[in-house]
């Protein structure tokens, strides 16, 4: 029954908070797993499903990216790897890791027309699906 419902069931929208929250998630694992300084290498991209996605070496041009942002180009990325030599890798997480996400969230909605689209938060009707 779960499994009919998946698949008939009404499919709640994606808003932009969503897909900022997994944003969010993504450069967390990411810095954990790879490190500050191939995360500065890599790059953000944002599919026509709306999912975020990392990449640690250039990702090739293809149409199922709405965005591409590399992460060097973000100023508070760079101010990151500042903080991390500075005060340590957990204190610049939590302090910088919310200001670097709204960077890159910005970055993704000036080159996707489809996620500025999108609902910036969910109705409260919307709540309940």
């Amino acid at each position: 029954m779960p499994l009919l419902l998946r698949l008939f069931g009404p499919r709640r929208r994606k808003t932009q908070d969503d897909v900022a929250g997994r944003a969010a998630e993504v450069v967390v694992q990411v810095l954990y797993d790879v490190g500050v300084d191939r995360f500065l290498e890599g790059s953000v991209l944002l599919d026509r499903r709306f999912r975020v996605v990392f990449y640690a070496v250039p990702p090739i041009d293809s149409p199922i990216f709405l965005a591409r942002v590399a992460m060097r180009e973000l100023p508070a990325a760079c101010r990151f790897r500042d903080a991390v030599a500075a005060h340590g890798f957990d204190a610049a997480l939590d302090r910088h890791v919310p200001g670097m996400v709204d960077a890159l969230m910005r970055a993704l909605r000036e080159r996707a027309p489809a996620l500025r689209a999108l609902h910036p938060k969910r109705n409260s009707e919307d709540a309940a699906c």
